[in-house]
């Protein structure tokens, strides 16, 4: 049976070529339509780890999908879409905030399909943002 696709995938990848043939800046873009949509499909939701680590994966999924059909390396929105899944995470209440670090790794994850380079954009990336969540963890 084929797993049907998410509408976070959907969502991300068409933005993500609509923006392109505009001729928008994508390494802008990119940040804004992962932040936006992992906001708005973890509000609907049980913010579980679960369904946290499911968010970013779709948005990395879609943003690999989007960047391919747009004609772009991958590793090139790669790091600003990490940035765009956490800071949606962050957005979407506490709860999904102390789930950042998990949407983080996953984020990673579905990097690596992307390829190697990247996959070090992401870690890099990633770095940061997994220090920053947890400095935002200890004050609460």
């Amino acid at each position: 049976m084929e797993k049907k696709e998410s509408q976070v995938i959907r969502t991300i990848r068409e933005a993500l070529v609509k923006a392109s043939e505009k001729g928008e800046d994508l390494k802008t873009k990119v940040t804004q339509i992962t932040k936006d949509v992992v906001k708005k499909a973890l509000e609907k939701t049980d913010q579980t780890q679960e369904k946290v680590e499911e968010a970013a994966k779709d948005a990395m999924q879609g943003v690999i999908e989007g960047a391919r059909e747009a004609k772009v390396e991958a590793f090139e929105v790669t790091k600003q879409a990490a940035e765009g899944v956490v800071e949606g995470t962050k957005q979407a209440g506490a709860k999904a905030a102390n789930l950042a670090e998990q949407a983080a790794k996953a984020t990673l994850e579905s990097a690596k399909r992307a390829g190697d380079r990247a996959e070090e954009m992401a870690k890099e990336a990633l770095k940061g943002l997994i220090g920053g969540t947890k400095d935002v963890l200890k004050k609460k």
